[in-house]
């Protein structure tokens, strides 16, 4: 009965990997075929100093501003762009310093007096363009009937002939003014600025689809990105440049697990012989750990440069070795409890966070929001890397406290897994006295 059961497992066990294998897959890819934009803060000013229209005063842009965000607030469930109001431009630099906005906003001003500019300017036009075709037919209906009249036609036909010159007439002039330059009357330019370190990918979209509602209004949008950095790549896609950090969030995190499970094969031990021996071989993991680090901080150097996109700045490769020790303090203090648990919690951890380093939150679904974009690495390393990339902060910055906190979480789980009884080892010797 045994050997049949051990036979079928044979045979089982392929399809269990397949399963396992198609979970994961499901798992680290549903938030890239799930994302949308939701509540994206973006910010909104309007500086409109109005304009005085038949002794009324009218503000167009301080009524675009009600009308944008009273139609996000009325909206059924989340809408895809929070916007935010703001009192002065001092606010919309505070809020890009602070991380607080994807994207602002701005509408001059004098948009209101443009506005009423261009449209006085085009009802203008309209009445010359009128006037003039009615001179047009009207010289051209006198000179036809001279033309009729001379020809010898009466009646219906000399009708006939004054209207189709009448036509041809007004259709020349019509053409002719369709050709012709008017000088143009300026539009009223809506300022829209987006912020490139924040999410680069979050911001593409907003660059697209912003400008595209905000010249619904007549105006034309003249767009500013903020830090641009100085990604280079060898491919024509904008999505090669975005890429670029995930180049190096996820080869940090799957090299330190790697190297995690190599360091506490070699020097973990099911029992040991003292406390002191333990804390020893815990002393000496950790400096491993900060040894190859760096390690893998220059390998991830090495993938960024082979890919085209040069060698990176010492701090990024400070604050990569950084990230990469706190992910191998947390993976060996698990692994030195059981290296089962670590070694599932980091490829678990690897599911659910590789989206995290790349998408903005605003972007992942409602339960990644929610429940795992607060706490994986991914998410801090991907915070830092885009901090270094783009805004060229140096190795400490928005992405590194949090990146101290997982170290801290790390050597916690080194004291759990030290206050764990010795061992076999040390209860045989204490036994061996006693007798």
């Amino acid at each position: 009965m045994h050997g049949n059961t051990k036979r079928y497992a044979k045979f089982a066990l392929p399809l269990v990997v397949i399963a396992v294998a198609s979970c994961f897959m499901a798992l680290l890819f549903y938030p890239m075929m799930n994302a949308s934009m939701k509540n994206v803060p973006v910010a909104i000013l309007s500086l409109d100093e109005g304009a005085t229209v038949q002794g009324k005063t009218v503000n167009i842009g301080d009524t675009l501003v009600d009308k944008v965000t009273e139609a996000a607030s009325d909206s059924d469930g989340e809408p895809a762009i929070a916007w935010h109001e703001v009192d002065s431009q001092r606010q919309v630099d505070d809020g890009f310093d602070n991380r607080d906005y994807y994207a602002a906003v701005v509408i001059p001003k004098d948009f209101t007096a443009k506005q009423m500019d261009a449209k006085q300017a085009a009802a203008k036009t309209q009445i010359e363009s009128a006037t003039k075709l009615a001179q047009v037919m009207a010289q051209a209906q006198a000179k036809a009937q001279i033309a009729a009249q001379q020809q010898g036609f009466t009646g219906a036909a000399a009708q006939r002939f004054v209207q189709k010159a009448a036509q041809e007439a007004v259709q020349k002039a019509v053409s002719t003014q369709q050709t012709a330059t008017t000088p143009a009357t300026a539009a009223p330019e809506i300022k829209l600025v987006v912020d490139n370190a924040k999410s680069p990918m979050l911001a593409n979209l907003l660059r697209q689809s912003l400008p595209v509602m905000l010249e619904k209004t007549g105006a034309t949008v003249k767009t500013t990105v903020l830090n641009e950095g100085g990604v280079t790549t060898n491919s024509s896609l904008p999505t090669a440049t975005m890429m670029g950090q995930n180049v190096l969030i996820m080869p940090v995190y799957m090299m330190s697990l790697i190297v995690s499970l190599l360091v506490a094969n070699q020097l973990r031990r099911k029992s040991y012989d003292s406390r002191a021996q333990r804390w020893g071989s815990f002393g000496t993991q950790l400096g491993l750990a900060l040894v190859w680090s760096l390690g893998v901080a220059l390998g991830a150097d090495c993938i960024f440069a082979m890919l085209g996109s040069g060698w990176l700045s010492a701090s990024m490769v400070m604050f990569l070795w950084l990230a990469s020790f706190a992910l191998m303090t947390v993976f060996l203090g698990l692994m030195n409890i059981a290296v089962p648990l670590g070694l599932g919690c980091g490829v678990l951890g690897l599911g659910l966070g590789m989206t995290s380093g790349l998408f903005p939150a605003e972007l992942l679904p409602a339960f990644w929001r929610d429940w795992i974009y607060g706490w994986v690495p991914q998410h801090f390393i991907g915070d830092g890397v885009r901090a270094v990339m783009y805004r060229g902060d140096g190795w400490w910055n928005a992405g590194s406290m949090p990146l101290l906190a997982v170290l801290c979480v790390g050597l916690l789980v080194f004291v759990c897994a030290g206050m764990m009884p010795v061992g076999r080892h040390k209860v045989a010797a204490t036994d061996s006295v006693a007798e």
